[in-house]
């Protein structure tokens, strides 16, 4: 499987694009540079396949995407279990928790992470909610941000306000620029502004996953 997603993913590359989705990042990229459509039709090609594999056959799998380094291929890995949300369970979010703190390092990713994955699963399971304290007070600048970001879903449907409200107080300071701008999306969010702005243009999510 992880040799045919990398087939697919070469085949629809521009590498040509690099500098210019470099723009969006402050860390090094090293990517194909495949569009992000491109990157959802495969892992849904994949899909079916991924979900019926056993647990450990789908650690190997994504451990394999994330020990490329290639970007699109740690989005592959959350995009493939996105397909699978309604068989995630406490073992999994154990191990996307374990995701923030050995595999995720740019915003892309911790990002894609919280809208695709980790924010229905808290809609899902709204009593996980109770372990993002633990994120906000990580060593991982990721995995704090995906601690104000992953219940941002929940918020919007009535979900999560005093959580929200206790980690933004519980973050609020941080000096890391990313952050910053988790602060200010949350806080927007949290007085629920009718004119919320677009994220800052270098955490804009690119077309290119």
């Amino acid at each position: 499987m992880v040799e045919a997603i990398r087939a697919e993913l070469r085949r629809h590359s521009e590498p040509e694009k690099l500098p210019v989705m470099q723009r969006f990042f402050k860390e090094p990229i090293d990517a194909y540079c495949t569009y992000t459509d491109h990157v959802r039709a495969i892992a849904r090609a994949h899909g079916p396949a991924f979900a019926a594999m056993t647990p450990g056959e789908r650690d190997a799998v994504t451990g394999a995407l994330w020990a490329s380094g290639k970007f699109e291929e740690g989005t592959m890995a959350v995009f493939l279990y996105a397909r699978m949300l309604r068989q995630c369970g406490q073992p999994e979010w154990k191990r996307f928790s374990k995701w923030l703190d050995q595999h995720i390092r740019n915003w892309g990713h911790c990002d894609a992470l919280c809208a695709d994955v980790l924010g229905p699963l808290l809609i899902r399971h709204p009593e996980w909610v109770t372990e993002l304290p633990k994120w906000a007070s990580s060593a991982k600048t990721y995995k704090r941000r995906a601690a104000l970001v992953a219940p941002l879903k929940g918020l919007r449907k009535g979900l999560f306000r005093a959580e929200c409200e206790a980690l933004y107080r519980q973050v609020d300071g941080a000096s890391e620029d990313i952050l910053k701008k988790a602060l200010k999306w949350l806080r927007v969010e949290l007085d629920g502004r009718p004119d919320r702005p677009r994220k800052a243009r270098e955490e804009r999510r690119p077309r290119r996953a």
